[in-house]
């Protein structure tokens, strides 16, 4: 497996390749920056090259007014947006974008279920094309009942994701919202042929690897046996600069200890 810490700063991207990391996951906003010139892009660039590990993910995909289910859908703003994030993806040379986004995909009260899974899955569609011309993939992440009411579960993200039929769409699984839904390895399992993307961190306060006390053991190894063996992001906050080469040092050693 590949390792990863998620990050907004350049100077944890530092540190996580002093600490023996592999890559580094960067929110949408902190560097592709699709709503700004090209030369905001290149200037955020430059930063994470200058730290020295590759930027390969992304995740925080969709923000503000973009919505994708419900009577307010507006899939062709969706599909702009997204468009610049896969343009600058493909020459960044990163290749995998995290779709969450639960305020953007949370279906209001009053509408149908099965209607917001049909603009869902359309919009995948649509999306995957855009994705698979750019050589990116996109990958839907499911989130806890408590974040948003739609896509909630492992085995939900993959089933959305065969949908579209796109083979450059998949999913991802992340150790706490799977912790939080109360989930077991059933549902990893159920989405092994699409599953290309892990986010870990501790249960509940979302800390990096051995700050707080929590057993990565049965997420783990329920990832490893669908045959899994790609990226695993740390998503959780590092941003205090005390130690935190030792703090991330010691993450990646329990992540690597318990797979």
């Amino acid at each position: 497996m590949r390792y990863a810490v998620n990050t907004r700063d350049p100077e944890v991207a530092r540190d996580a390749r002093e600490a023996g990391f592999d890559y580094v996951e960067v929110q949408v906003e902190n560097i592709l920056h699709p709503r700004e010139p090209k030369s905001v892009f290149e200037d955020a660039v430059a930063k994470f090259r200058d730290a020295g590990l590759p930027v390969e993910a992304h995740n925080a995909f969709l923000s503000g007014p973009l919505v994708c289910v419900g009577p307010e859908a507006n899939p062709g703003a969706v599909e702009e947006f997204a468009a610049t994030c896969f343009e600058r993806m493909a020459a960044l040379g990163s290749k995998v974008m995290v779709f969450g986004s639960g305020g953007a995909r949370t279906i209001q009260d009053g509408w149908p279920r099965e209607k917001a899974v049909e603009q869902f899955v359309a919009l995948l569609a649509r999306l995957g094309a855009l994705a698979a011309a750019n050589g990116v993939e996109l990958l839907v992440e499911p989130l806890a009942r408590c974040v948003c009411n739609f896509v909630n579960t492992v085995d939900e993200g993959a089933e959305l994701a065969r949908a579209c039929g796109s083979p450059v769409v998949g999913s991802i699984a992340d150790s706490v919202h799977w912790t939080r839904n109360g989930e077991g390895a059933e549902t990893i399992m159920a989405a092994k042929d699409k599953l290309r993307h892990v986010h870990v961190a501790t249960f509940p306060n979302r800390k990096a690897p051995g700050v707080e006390p929590w057993d990565f053991g049965p997420f783990l190894r329920a990832v490893r046996a669908t045959g899994y063996d790609g990226r695993v992001t740390i998503e959780a906050g590092v941003e205090d600069p005390v130690g935190r080469v030792d703090v991330l040092r010691k993450a990646l050693s329990i992540l690597k200890s318990q797979v």
